[in-house]
């Protein structure tokens, strides 16, 4: 203390910062090639005067996922249903959606239905139905001035054509496929991966795993392989959203758009069940560090600096490493090599 300097051999300082709350997953968007990439920065100040002074700065990428689009949890299980009527009020759109957040290659089930309006007092009788046309678009939304504003690109198109008379019955479409995707490095988490091989052996899963994937993109630093495909985001510098559009077109009536927001989540179904085991494993061990009482502190505040200053106490001081035989030796050096290198030690 009050020294300008101190010869060290080694600083350890643990670091415990907190998430904020508004910080987005790391990932990468092919169809407008764009990533989101987190950096961790380090400063270091030296010298023995100020004269010498020095300092340099090291970045590293982290990886960053958040789990609160999975497609398990119980707010997007719940069908969400929008009912439309046409300009004119002779006919009414329905739609149902089961499950409003879906993954790669998860299955995808949308149900429309069209029929006349009975409400309505002076409804036409030669309304015909002449097609039902579904669409999921992703958009793109730049909030940096250097981004397009809005931008908009074309999943899936699937259409229906019929000429059929709309009655007060109605007429029922089903929509179903496996949501668009462009690899499966989703099914690393994949429970039914593990098969057994034999009884008899005592190792009964395989040990390696082999990517199924004939054309690997090479996902940048700091971006899970998980993430390497679109997905629902919302960042400082730009959004990714998805939207079904049902189109209907009707003879001696008013066509009609309907649309439905949808979450795209980057882990599917079969993913979700091995995370959610992981996830309240990592619960547990969070309660038994930190103390239940800070755990649920930290959860009802919505403000960082709250946050941060809750989990600090359990932050361990820095261990400084001076120049010493003992502190050189709990390096893990030898005391023979006391006072050479540290990169010649090291070799």
């Amino acid at each position: 203390m009050g020294e300008f300097y101190q010869k060290l051999i080694a600083l350890d300082v643990p670091l415990l910062i907190p998430i904020p709350r508004t910080i987005t997953s790391s990932g990468f968007f092919p169809s407008w090639n764009a990533s989101t990439v987190h950096y961790l920065c380090v400063r270091f100040t030296g010298g023995t005067s100020p004269h010498t002074e020095f300092s340099f700065e090291e970045k590293f990428a982290i990886p960053i996922k958040l789990y609160d689009t999975l497609p398990l949890y119980r707010q997007f299980n719940e069908p969400l249903v929008e009912q439309r009527p046409t300009s004119d009020n002779q006919v009414l759109v329905d739609l149902e959606l089961p499950i409003s957040s879906v993954g790669p290659s998860d299955p995808f089930h949308l149900r429309v239905k069209i029929g006349a309006n009975p409400l309505h007092n002076k409804r036409k009788r030669n309304l015909r139905l002449k097609s039902v046309t579904m669409q999921i678009k992703e958009y793109m939304q730049g909030f940096d001035s250097g981004l397009p504003v809005k931008r908009e690109i074309k999943l899936r198109s699937d259409t229906d054509e019929c000429d059929k008379p709309i009655t007060s019955d109605g007429t029922t479409h089903i929509f179903e496929f496996p949501f668009p995707y462009d690899n499966d490095f989703v099914h690393h988490f994949s429970l039914s991966d593990a098969q057994i091989i034999n009884e008899e052996l005592s190792v009964k899963f395989p040990s390696a795993t082999f990517n199924k994937n004939r054309n690997l993109p090479k996902a940048a630093e700091g971006i899970p392989v998980t993430h390497t495909q679109g997905f629902t985001t919302s960042g400082r510098l730009f959004s990714i959203r998805y939207e079904i559009i049902v189109k209907v077109k009707i003879s001696h009536g008013k066509d009609t758009v309907v649309t439905l927001p949808l979450t795209v989540s980057p882990f599917d179904r079969d993913s979700c069940e091995y995370l959610l085991s992981w996830i309240k494993g990592e619960c547990l061990l969070a309660r038994d560090r930190f103390t239940k009482e800070t755990v649920n502190r930290v959860a009802a505040t919505f403000k960082d600096e709250e946050v941060h200053m809750l989990l600090q106490r359990f932050c361990p001081p820095p261990v400084v490493y001076r120049v010493n035989k003992a502190d050189w030796e709990a390096l893990g050096y030898t005391v023979d090599n006391y006072g050479q290198s540290i990169i010649k030690c090291i070799e």
